[in-house]
């Protein structure tokens, strides 16, 4: 019997990347295959300041190209006052600024995620606490097309 694949929760980084036509999209859209794929309205939050802020998108090409590129391919989450709560008991359990930098927004995604979901992520300290909560995730290219190291990978040769 087929495996029936979870239902994927995407991270900023991975959709700024198919937003921009990044080199390295394809491989992502790869990675994702025909899961089922899930994106807090808190990360759509984070895509739209990332865009507009860093790299000066304004808010109506923003609007255009999140509806263009992910349109109906994605199923937005809203966060319920359990989602809320339970990312910010992540935040306060596995946040430290040297260590382990993960933030507010990556707690969001690890909180949608907690239930049924695997995530989907370039970022070092969302794969780290995802691992240390027991959530599964797909680690893709982030900026630059390289996968991020974490303690879990082997080291180089």
């Amino acid at each position: 019997m087929a495996r029936t694949p979870k239902r994927l929760v995407l991270d900023a980084a991975p959709l700024i990347a198919l937003l921009r036509d990044e080199p390295h999209a394809d491989r992502i859209v790869a990675a994702t295959g025909a899961a089922t794929a899930s994106v807090s309205t808190v990360t759509l939050a984070e895509i739209t300041d990332v865009l507009e802020r860093v790299h000066g998108w304004s808010a109506g090409v923003i609007e255009e190209t999140v509806r263009g590129v992910l349109g109906v391919a994605v199923e937005y989450v809203a966060p319920t006052p359990e989602i809320a709560a339970l990312a910010g008991s992540l935040r306060a359990r596995h946040y430290r600024r040297r260590a382990n930098d993960v933030s507010l927004g990556d707690c969001f995604v690890l909180a949608t995620a907690s239930a049924d979901g695997t995530i989907v992520t370039s970022d070092r300290a969302l794969v780290r606490t995802a691992r240390d909560e027991g959530i599964e995730v797909v680690v893709v290219p982030g900026g630059g097309g390289k996968r991020p190291r974490t303690r879990h990978d082997a080291s180089p040769s």
